[in-house]
Protein backbone atom coordinates (compact mmCIF):
# COMPACT_ATOMS: atom_id res chain seq x y z
CA UNK A 1 0.00 0.00 0.00
CA UNK A 2 1.12 3.35 -0.88
CA UNK A 3 1.65 6.01 1.82
CA UNK A 4 1.99 9.86 1.24
CA UNK A 5 4.57 12.97 3.38
CA UNK A 6 3.39 16.13 2.82
CA UNK A 7 6.58 18.29 2.31
CA UNK A 8 5.54 19.89 -1.04
CA UNK A 9 2.45 20.95 -2.46
CA UNK A 10 3.22 18.57 -4.71
CA UNK A 11 2.79 14.35 -2.62
CA UNK A 12 5.78 12.49 -2.46
CA UNK A 13 4.79 8.70 -2.99
CA UNK A 14 6.66 6.19 -0.65
CA UNK A 15 6.27 2.30 -2.42
CA UNK A 16 6.25 -0.67 -0.10
CA UNK A 17 8.14 -3.77 -1.66
CA UNK A 18 5.66 -6.27 -1.88
CA UNK A 19 7.64 -9.71 -1.09
CA UNK A 20 7.72 -12.55 -3.61
CA UNK A 21 5.98 -15.35 -3.84
CA UNK A 22 8.39 -18.78 -3.17
CA UNK A 23 7.87 -22.24 -3.37
CA UNK A 24 6.48 -22.30 0.03
CA UNK A 25 4.24 -19.89 -0.62
CA UNK A 26 0.43 -20.80 -0.17
CA UNK A 27 -0.03 -20.02 -3.92
CA UNK A 28 2.77 -22.71 -4.87
CA UNK A 29 2.78 -24.99 -1.67
CA UNK A 30 0.89 -27.86 -2.97
CA UNK A 31 2.88 -28.07 -5.78
CA UNK A 32 6.10 -27.89 -4.18
CA UNK A 33 4.60 -30.27 -1.68
CA UNK A 34 3.68 -32.87 -4.24
CA UNK A 35 6.57 -32.98 -6.11
CA UNK A 36 8.78 -33.59 -3.37
CA UNK A 37 6.69 -36.16 -2.11
CA UNK A 38 6.98 -37.69 -5.62
CA UNK A 39 10.77 -37.21 -6.00
CA UNK A 40 11.51 -38.75 -2.85
CA UNK A 41 9.14 -41.52 -3.39
CA UNK A 42 11.08 -42.36 -7.00
CA UNK A 43 14.60 -41.93 -5.20
CA UNK A 44 14.20 -43.77 -2.53
CA UNK A 45 13.12 -46.42 -5.00
CA UNK A 46 15.93 -46.48 -7.29
CA UNK A 47 18.33 -46.45 -3.62
CA UNK A 48 16.22 -49.18 -2.48
CA UNK A 49 16.35 -51.66 -4.72
CA UNK A 50 19.49 -52.09 -5.62
CA UNK A 51 19.95 -53.57 -1.99
CA UNK A 52 17.05 -56.22 -2.15
CA UNK A 53 17.78 -57.39 -6.34
CA UNK A 54 19.76 -60.09 -5.67
CA UNK A 55 17.51 -61.23 -2.95
CA UNK A 56 14.79 -61.36 -5.69
CA UNK A 57 16.13 -62.40 -8.40
CA UNK A 58 17.19 -65.30 -6.48
CA UNK A 59 14.24 -66.13 -5.11
CA UNK A 60 12.39 -66.23 -8.44
CA UNK A 61 15.48 -68.42 -9.51
CA UNK A 62 16.55 -65.90 -12.46
CA UNK A 63 20.30 -65.37 -11.65
CA UNK A 64 21.14 -66.14 -15.13
CA UNK A 65 18.65 -62.98 -16.07
CA UNK A 66 20.11 -60.75 -13.22
CA UNK A 67 20.95 -57.91 -15.38
CA UNK A 68 17.59 -58.01 -17.57
CA UNK A 69 16.26 -56.43 -14.56
CA UNK A 70 18.05 -53.26 -15.10
CA UNK A 71 18.14 -53.29 -18.42
CA UNK A 72 14.25 -53.32 -18.78
CA UNK A 73 14.24 -50.21 -16.75
CA UNK A 74 16.51 -48.26 -18.80
CA UNK A 75 14.97 -49.50 -22.41
CA UNK A 76 11.85 -48.38 -21.31
CA UNK A 77 12.58 -45.37 -19.66
CA UNK A 78 14.39 -43.76 -22.44
CA UNK A 79 11.12 -44.55 -24.83
CA UNK A 80 8.87 -42.67 -21.83
CA UNK A 81 11.30 -39.91 -21.66
CA UNK A 82 10.74 -39.08 -25.18
CA UNK A 83 6.76 -40.03 -25.61
CA UNK A 84 6.48 -37.41 -22.63
CA UNK A 85 8.83 -34.82 -24.19
CA UNK A 86 6.11 -34.57 -27.55
CA UNK A 87 3.00 -35.41 -25.29
CA UNK A 88 3.95 -32.25 -22.97
CA UNK A 89 5.03 -29.95 -25.53
CA UNK A 90 1.61 -30.33 -27.41
CA UNK A 91 -0.98 -30.77 -24.62
CA UNK A 92 0.98 -30.26 -21.21
CA UNK A 93 2.30 -31.89 -18.75
CA UNK A 94 -0.94 -33.35 -16.93
CA UNK A 95 -1.14 -36.79 -18.54
CA UNK A 96 2.43 -37.88 -18.96
CA UNK A 97 2.65 -37.29 -15.47
CA UNK A 98 0.02 -38.83 -13.88
CA UNK A 99 -0.07 -41.62 -16.45
CA UNK A 100 3.75 -42.38 -15.89
CA UNK A 101 2.62 -42.28 -12.16
CA UNK A 102 -0.04 -45.09 -12.60
CA UNK A 103 2.46 -47.09 -15.08
CA UNK A 104 5.08 -47.08 -12.31
CA UNK A 105 2.54 -48.37 -9.50
CA UNK A 106 1.43 -51.25 -11.69
CA UNK A 107 4.98 -52.09 -12.67
CA UNK A 108 5.77 -52.07 -8.41
CA UNK A 109 3.30 -54.25 -7.91
CA UNK A 110 3.67 -56.48 -11.01
CA UNK A 111 7.35 -56.83 -9.58
CA UNK A 112 6.35 -56.93 -5.77
CA UNK A 113 3.69 -59.64 -6.61
CA UNK A 114 6.19 -61.96 -8.90
CA UNK A 115 5.55 -65.55 -9.21
CA UNK A 116 8.55 -65.76 -12.18
CA UNK A 117 11.52 -64.06 -13.34
CA UNK A 118 9.47 -62.91 -16.46
CA UNK A 119 6.80 -61.31 -14.56
CA UNK A 120 9.31 -59.36 -12.33
CA UNK A 121 11.37 -57.94 -15.88
CA UNK A 122 7.86 -56.89 -16.97
CA UNK A 123 7.31 -55.01 -13.55
CA UNK A 124 10.42 -53.15 -14.03
CA UNK A 125 9.93 -52.38 -17.36
CA UNK A 126 6.68 -50.53 -16.43
CA UNK A 127 8.47 -49.30 -13.51
CA UNK A 128 11.14 -47.38 -16.26
CA UNK A 129 8.27 -46.54 -18.84
CA UNK A 130 6.50 -44.43 -15.91
CA UNK A 131 9.76 -43.37 -14.58
CA UNK A 132 10.56 -41.60 -17.91
CA UNK A 133 7.09 -40.05 -18.08
CA UNK A 134 7.60 -38.61 -14.85
CA UNK A 135 11.21 -37.62 -14.97
CA UNK A 136 10.49 -35.52 -18.33
CA UNK A 137 7.04 -34.12 -17.37
CA UNK A 138 8.39 -32.90 -13.59
CA UNK A 139 10.86 -30.23 -15.93
CA UNK A 140 7.23 -29.54 -17.50
CA UNK A 141 5.76 -28.90 -14.28
CA UNK A 142 8.26 -26.69 -13.05
CA UNK A 143 8.93 -24.28 -16.23
CA UNK A 144 4.78 -24.07 -16.46
CA UNK A 145 3.96 -23.93 -12.55
CA UNK A 146 6.57 -21.72 -11.16
CA UNK A 147 7.78 -18.40 -12.81
CA UNK A 148 10.99 -18.19 -14.35
CA UNK A 149 12.65 -16.97 -11.06
CA UNK A 150 11.73 -19.85 -9.12
CA UNK A 151 12.64 -22.67 -11.25
CA UNK A 152 16.29 -22.54 -10.28
CA UNK A 153 15.27 -23.14 -6.92
CA UNK A 154 12.51 -25.64 -7.74
CA UNK A 155 15.45 -27.65 -9.21
CA UNK A 156 17.52 -27.54 -6.40
CA UNK A 157 15.02 -28.56 -4.08
CA UNK A 158 14.53 -31.55 -6.28
CA UNK A 159 18.03 -32.45 -5.99
CA UNK A 160 17.76 -31.90 -2.19
CA UNK A 161 15.60 -34.66 -2.50
CA UNK A 162 17.99 -37.35 -3.00
CA UNK A 163 19.73 -36.75 0.47
CA UNK A 164 17.25 -38.83 2.48
CA UNK A 165 16.66 -41.56 0.69
CA UNK A 166 20.52 -42.02 -0.21
CA UNK A 167 21.13 -41.72 2.99
CA UNK A 168 18.21 -44.62 4.96
CA UNK A 169 17.04 -46.32 1.31
CA UNK A 170 19.88 -48.78 1.40
CA UNK A 171 19.44 -49.74 5.35
CA UNK A 172 15.31 -49.85 5.48
CA UNK A 173 15.58 -51.89 1.91
CA UNK A 174 18.20 -54.44 3.96
CA UNK A 175 16.01 -54.38 6.79
CA UNK A 176 13.15 -55.07 4.89
CA UNK A 177 14.76 -58.07 2.81
CA UNK A 178 16.68 -59.73 5.80
CA UNK A 179 13.62 -59.66 8.03
CA UNK A 180 10.07 -59.45 6.45
CA UNK A 181 10.19 -59.96 2.40
CA UNK A 182 12.22 -58.21 -0.97
CA UNK A 183 8.45 -57.94 -1.86
CA UNK A 184 7.63 -55.09 0.59
CA UNK A 185 10.50 -53.03 -1.16
CA UNK A 186 8.18 -52.99 -3.97
CA UNK A 187 4.72 -52.65 -2.52
CA UNK A 188 5.69 -50.75 0.35
CA UNK A 189 6.62 -47.89 -2.35
CA UNK A 190 3.34 -48.80 -4.51
CA UNK A 191 1.61 -48.12 -1.10
CA UNK A 192 2.72 -44.54 -0.78
CA UNK A 193 2.09 -43.32 -4.51
CA UNK A 194 -1.59 -41.83 -2.90
CA UNK A 195 1.06 -39.27 -1.36
CA UNK A 196 2.45 -36.96 -4.01
CA UNK A 197 -0.89 -37.55 -6.03
CA UNK A 198 -3.02 -36.37 -3.83
CA UNK A 199 -0.83 -32.82 -3.63
CA UNK A 200 -0.80 -32.72 -7.60
CA UNK A 201 -3.87 -33.44 -8.89
CA UNK A 202 -5.59 -30.16 -8.14
CA UNK A 203 -2.15 -27.85 -9.55
CA UNK A 204 -1.35 -30.34 -12.48
CA UNK A 205 -5.32 -29.39 -13.47
CA UNK A 206 -4.32 -25.84 -13.31
CA UNK A 207 -1.09 -25.51 -15.26
CA UNK A 208 -1.96 -23.34 -18.25
CA UNK A 209 -1.60 -25.39 -21.43
CA UNK A 210 0.19 -23.37 -24.35
CA UNK A 211 -1.84 -21.47 -26.76
CA UNK A 212 -3.18 -24.01 -29.56
CA UNK A 213 -2.17 -23.60 -33.21
CA UNK A 214 -4.54 -21.59 -35.27
CA UNK A 215 -7.26 -23.47 -37.44
CA UNK A 216 -5.25 -21.81 -40.14
CA UNK A 217 -2.28 -22.98 -39.75
CA UNK A 218 -0.69 -24.89 -42.94
CA UNK A 219 -1.96 -28.43 -42.91
CA UNK A 220 1.81 -29.53 -44.98
CA UNK A 221 3.80 -28.03 -42.11
CA UNK A 222 1.44 -29.84 -39.58
CA UNK A 223 2.03 -33.28 -41.46
CA UNK A 224 6.04 -32.67 -41.31
CA UNK A 225 5.87 -31.74 -37.61
CA UNK A 226 3.67 -35.36 -37.32
CA UNK A 227 6.09 -37.12 -39.74
CA UNK A 228 9.17 -35.82 -37.56
CA UNK A 229 7.47 -37.13 -34.22
CA UNK A 230 6.69 -40.25 -36.00
CA UNK A 231 10.57 -40.31 -36.96
CA UNK A 232 11.83 -39.41 -33.42
CA UNK A 233 9.08 -41.97 -31.70
CA UNK A 234 10.86 -44.70 -33.98
CA UNK A 235 14.77 -43.33 -33.34
CA UNK A 236 13.54 -43.68 -29.36
CA UNK A 237 12.28 -47.29 -29.41
CA UNK A 238 15.84 -48.45 -31.44
CA UNK A 239 17.82 -46.37 -29.12
CA UNK A 240 16.18 -47.86 -26.16
CA UNK A 241 16.53 -50.99 -27.62
CA UNK A 242 19.92 -50.79 -28.90
CA UNK A 243 21.07 -49.44 -25.17
CA UNK A 244 19.73 -52.22 -23.86
CA UNK A 245 21.63 -54.70 -25.87
CA UNK A 246 24.83 -52.98 -25.91
CA UNK A 247 24.62 -53.46 -21.79
CA UNK A 248 23.66 -56.79 -22.00
CA UNK A 249 26.33 -57.70 -24.96
CA UNK A 250 29.12 -55.24 -23.55
CA UNK A 251 29.69 -57.72 -20.62
CA UNK A 252 29.47 -61.11 -22.17
CA UNK A 253 33.13 -62.25 -23.42
CA UNK A 254 31.60 -64.80 -26.07
CA UNK A 255 30.04 -65.13 -29.21
CA UNK A 256 26.45 -63.87 -27.35
CA UNK A 257 28.62 -60.63 -26.74
CA UNK A 258 30.35 -60.27 -30.03
CA UNK A 259 26.72 -60.29 -32.09
CA UNK A 260 24.63 -58.16 -29.80
CA UNK A 261 27.56 -55.46 -29.52
CA UNK A 262 27.91 -54.62 -33.08
CA UNK A 263 23.69 -54.98 -33.69
CA UNK A 264 23.47 -52.33 -30.53
CA UNK A 265 25.29 -49.95 -32.77
CA UNK A 266 24.05 -50.54 -35.66
CA UNK A 267 20.79 -49.59 -33.61
CA UNK A 268 22.46 -46.57 -31.76
CA UNK A 269 24.77 -45.04 -34.21
CA UNK A 270 21.74 -43.61 -36.83
CA UNK A 271 18.99 -43.52 -34.01
CA UNK A 272 20.55 -41.84 -30.78
CA UNK A 273 21.52 -38.46 -32.43
CA UNK A 274 17.84 -37.86 -33.74
CA UNK A 275 17.13 -37.59 -30.22
CA UNK A 276 19.46 -34.94 -29.68
CA UNK A 277 19.67 -31.43 -30.63
CA UNK A 278 21.60 -30.57 -33.62
CA UNK A 279 25.00 -29.52 -33.32
CA UNK A 280 25.69 -31.84 -29.77
CA UNK A 281 28.37 -33.85 -31.28
CA UNK A 282 30.52 -30.43 -32.74
CA UNK A 283 29.55 -28.90 -28.78
CA UNK A 284 27.68 -26.34 -30.74
CA UNK A 285 26.89 -22.82 -28.69
CA UNK A 286 23.90 -22.88 -26.36
CA UNK A 287 21.42 -26.00 -26.13
CA UNK A 288 23.32 -28.11 -27.81
CA UNK A 289 26.48 -28.06 -25.53
CA UNK A 290 24.14 -27.80 -22.62
CA UNK A 291 22.63 -31.07 -23.24
CA UNK A 292 26.16 -32.58 -24.08
CA UNK A 293 27.03 -31.50 -20.50
CA UNK A 294 24.72 -33.25 -19.01
CA UNK A 295 25.31 -36.67 -20.58
CA UNK A 296 29.21 -36.07 -20.26
CA UNK A 297 28.88 -35.27 -16.69
CA UNK A 298 26.51 -37.91 -15.88
CA UNK A 299 28.94 -40.61 -17.62
CA UNK A 300 31.63 -39.73 -15.69
CA UNK A 301 30.38 -39.06 -12.18
CA UNK A 302 27.74 -42.06 -12.22
CA UNK A 303 30.14 -43.91 -13.99
CA UNK A 304 32.77 -44.06 -11.42
CA UNK A 305 30.02 -43.75 -8.35
CA UNK A 306 28.88 -47.71 -9.83
CA UNK A 307 32.91 -48.89 -9.46
CA UNK A 308 33.44 -46.85 -5.67
CA UNK A 309 31.95 -49.76 -3.66
CA UNK A 310 33.83 -52.66 -5.73
CA UNK A 311 37.34 -51.38 -5.66
CA UNK A 312 36.85 -50.59 -1.85
CA UNK A 313 35.41 -54.26 -1.48
CA UNK A 314 38.28 -55.94 -3.55
CA UNK A 315 40.83 -53.83 -3.14
CA UNK A 316 41.42 -52.26 0.08
CA UNK A 317 39.61 -55.35 2.21
CA UNK A 318 36.16 -52.94 3.57
CA UNK A 319 33.07 -54.63 4.05
CA UNK A 320 30.05 -54.20 1.44
CA UNK A 321 27.91 -52.11 4.14
CA UNK A 322 31.17 -49.82 4.78
CA UNK A 323 32.20 -49.37 1.19
CA UNK A 324 28.19 -48.22 0.45
CA UNK A 325 28.37 -45.80 2.90
CA UNK A 326 31.65 -43.93 1.47
CA UNK A 327 29.55 -42.93 -1.22
CA UNK A 328 26.39 -41.16 1.03
CA UNK A 329 28.50 -38.43 2.15
CA UNK A 330 27.91 -37.23 -1.35
CA UNK A 331 24.24 -36.89 -1.02
CA UNK A 332 25.25 -34.39 1.15
CA UNK A 333 27.54 -32.46 -0.60
CA UNK A 334 25.48 -32.59 -3.31
CA UNK A 335 22.30 -30.91 -2.10
CA UNK A 336 24.39 -28.76 -0.58
CA UNK A 337 26.49 -27.07 -3.91
CA UNK A 338 22.49 -27.30 -5.11
CA UNK A 339 21.06 -24.53 -2.69
CA UNK A 340 24.21 -22.95 -2.69
CA UNK A 341 23.88 -22.15 -6.11
CA UNK A 342 20.85 -19.61 -5.33
CA UNK A 343 22.94 -17.68 -2.56
CA UNK A 344 23.08 -14.28 -3.22
CA UNK A 345 27.24 -13.99 -2.61
CA UNK A 346 27.75 -16.84 -5.30
CA UNK A 347 25.31 -15.26 -7.92
CA UNK A 348 27.25 -12.12 -7.76
CA UNK A 349 30.54 -13.64 -8.48
CA UNK A 350 29.41 -16.42 -11.20
CA UNK A 351 27.42 -16.63 -14.07
CA UNK A 352 25.30 -19.67 -14.69
CA UNK A 353 28.05 -21.07 -17.25
CA UNK A 354 30.76 -19.83 -15.09
CA UNK A 355 29.26 -22.36 -12.13
CA UNK A 356 28.67 -24.84 -14.57
CA UNK A 357 32.52 -24.74 -15.29
CA UNK A 358 33.55 -24.55 -11.75
CA UNK A 359 31.47 -27.38 -10.66
CA UNK A 360 32.63 -29.80 -14.11
CA UNK A 361 36.47 -28.62 -12.63
CA UNK A 362 36.09 -29.56 -9.27
CA UNK A 363 34.25 -32.67 -10.18
CA UNK A 364 37.12 -34.13 -12.71
CA UNK A 365 39.86 -32.76 -10.13
CA UNK A 366 38.35 -34.16 -7.31
CA UNK A 367 38.16 -37.70 -8.72
CA UNK A 368 41.73 -38.21 -9.48
CA UNK A 369 41.54 -38.79 -5.40
CA UNK A 370 39.50 -41.84 -6.46
CA UNK A 371 42.71 -42.92 -8.82
CA UNK A 372 45.03 -42.29 -5.87
CA UNK A 373 42.03 -44.35 -3.42
CA UNK A 374 43.54 -47.87 -5.02
CA UNK A 375 46.71 -47.72 -3.47
CA UNK A 376 47.16 -49.28 0.22
CA UNK A 377 49.59 -46.68 1.33
CA UNK A 378 46.21 -44.11 0.79
CA UNK A 379 43.70 -44.33 3.89
CA UNK A 380 40.53 -45.45 2.82
CA UNK A 381 38.68 -42.41 3.51
CA UNK A 382 40.25 -40.60 0.37
CA UNK A 383 37.84 -42.31 -1.63
CA UNK A 384 34.90 -41.26 0.37
CA UNK A 385 37.06 -37.63 0.02
CA UNK A 386 36.86 -37.99 -3.67
CA UNK A 387 33.02 -38.53 -4.12
CA UNK A 388 32.30 -35.89 -1.62
CA UNK A 389 33.57 -32.93 -3.29
CA UNK A 390 32.90 -34.35 -6.64
CA UNK A 391 29.24 -34.45 -5.70
CA UNK A 392 29.35 -30.97 -4.66
CA UNK A 393 30.86 -30.51 -8.41
CA UNK A 394 27.93 -31.83 -9.73
CA UNK A 395 25.37 -29.81 -7.79
CA UNK A 396 26.98 -26.56 -8.96
CA UNK A 397 26.20 -28.36 -12.37
CA UNK A 398 22.78 -30.29 -12.53
CA UNK A 399 20.37 -27.55 -11.55
CA UNK A 400 22.12 -24.83 -13.44
CA UNK A 401 22.22 -27.75 -16.62
CA UNK A 402 18.47 -27.71 -16.00
CA UNK A 403 17.31 -24.36 -16.16
CA UNK A 404 19.41 -23.25 -18.86
CA UNK A 405 17.71 -26.02 -20.76
CA UNK A 406 14.24 -24.16 -19.97
CA UNK A 407 15.61 -21.05 -21.17
CA UNK A 408 16.95 -21.99 -24.01
CA UNK A 409 14.01 -23.47 -25.04
CA UNK A 410 10.81 -21.81 -26.66
CA UNK A 411 7.71 -22.46 -24.85
CA UNK A 412 6.56 -25.75 -27.52
CA UNK A 413 10.34 -27.06 -27.41
CA UNK A 414 10.43 -27.38 -23.47
CA UNK A 415 9.11 -31.20 -23.06
CA UNK A 416 11.12 -32.26 -26.57
CA UNK A 417 14.59 -30.55 -24.99
CA UNK A 418 13.86 -32.03 -21.41
CA UNK A 419 13.82 -35.42 -22.92
CA UNK A 420 16.65 -34.81 -25.22
CA UNK A 421 18.46 -34.14 -21.88
CA UNK A 422 16.99 -36.87 -20.17
CA UNK A 423 18.53 -39.26 -22.73
CA UNK A 424 21.85 -37.93 -22.62
CA UNK A 425 22.27 -38.57 -19.13
CA UNK A 426 20.31 -41.98 -19.24
CA UNK A 427 22.10 -43.27 -22.59
CA UNK A 428 25.60 -41.62 -21.59
CA UNK A 429 25.89 -43.08 -18.45
CA UNK A 430 24.64 -46.69 -19.33
CA UNK A 431 27.29 -46.65 -22.08
CA UNK A 432 30.10 -45.94 -19.61
CA UNK A 433 29.37 -47.89 -17.05
CA UNK A 434 28.96 -50.85 -19.84
CA UNK A 435 32.09 -50.07 -21.42
CA UNK A 436 33.94 -49.36 -17.70
CA UNK A 437 32.42 -53.28 -17.38
CA UNK A 438 33.78 -54.81 -20.79
CA UNK A 439 37.19 -53.48 -19.51
CA UNK A 440 36.74 -54.93 -16.11
CA UNK A 441 35.52 -58.70 -17.00
CA UNK A 442 37.99 -58.80 -19.86
CA UNK A 443 41.49 -57.52 -17.88
CA UNK A 444 39.76 -58.55 -14.52
CA UNK A 445 42.59 -61.07 -12.41
CA UNK A 446 41.55 -61.68 -9.00
CA UNK A 447 40.39 -59.54 -5.47
CA UNK A 448 43.50 -57.18 -4.20
CA UNK A 449 44.97 -57.51 -7.93
CA UNK A 450 43.15 -55.47 -9.76
CA UNK A 451 44.60 -52.41 -8.91
CA UNK A 452 45.72 -51.65 -13.10
CA UNK A 453 42.28 -52.29 -14.22
CA UNK A 454 40.48 -50.06 -11.40
CA UNK A 455 42.81 -46.89 -12.65
CA UNK A 456 42.33 -47.81 -16.41
CA UNK A 457 38.61 -47.55 -16.14
CA UNK A 458 38.69 -44.54 -13.70
CA UNK A 459 40.94 -43.01 -15.62
CA UNK A 460 38.69 -43.32 -18.96
CA UNK A 461 35.77 -41.76 -16.69
CA UNK A 462 37.75 -38.62 -15.86
CA UNK A 463 38.61 -38.43 -19.41
CA UNK A 464 35.34 -37.65 -19.86
CA UNK A 465 35.37 -35.35 -17.21
CA UNK A 466 37.78 -33.37 -18.93
CA UNK A 467 36.18 -32.78 -21.92
CA UNK A 468 33.02 -31.59 -20.02
CA UNK A 469 35.61 -28.88 -18.62
CA UNK A 470 36.43 -28.07 -21.97
CA UNK A 471 33.64 -27.10 -23.86
CA UNK A 472 31.59 -25.75 -20.35
CA UNK A 473 31.92 -22.30 -21.50
CA UNK A 474 29.81 -23.06 -24.90
CA UNK A 475 26.84 -23.20 -23.01
CA UNK A 476 26.54 -19.75 -23.05
CA UNK A 477 24.75 -18.68 -26.19
CA UNK A 478 27.68 -15.78 -26.84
Amino acid sequence: MASFVETSPDPVQITETVPLDGLFSSKYLAVTIGIIASVLLTAFEAMAVSTAMPVAVADLHGLPYYSLAFSAYLTLSLLGMVLAGQRADARGPRLPYLGGFGLFGVGLLAAGTATSMAQFVLGRALQGFGGGLMTVSLYILVARAYPERLHSKAFSVIASCWVLPAIIGPFISGVLTEDVSWRWVFLGVAALIAVPLGFLVRPLRNVPDLPAAPESADTASSKDTAARQRTVRICAALTALGAGLFQFGSQQLNWVGAVLVPLALVLLVPSAPKLLPRGIFRAGRGLPTVVAMRGLMAGTYFGIEAFIPLMLVQERGMSVTAAGLSLTGAAISWAAAAWAINRPWLRARLSQAGMVRLGAGITTASLLLAIAAISPHVPQWTAAAAMFFAAAGMGLVWPNVSVLTLELSDPGDQGANAASLQVADGLSSTLSIAVAGAVYHALHTSAAADRPVFALMYGMFIAVGAVAWLIAPRVRVR
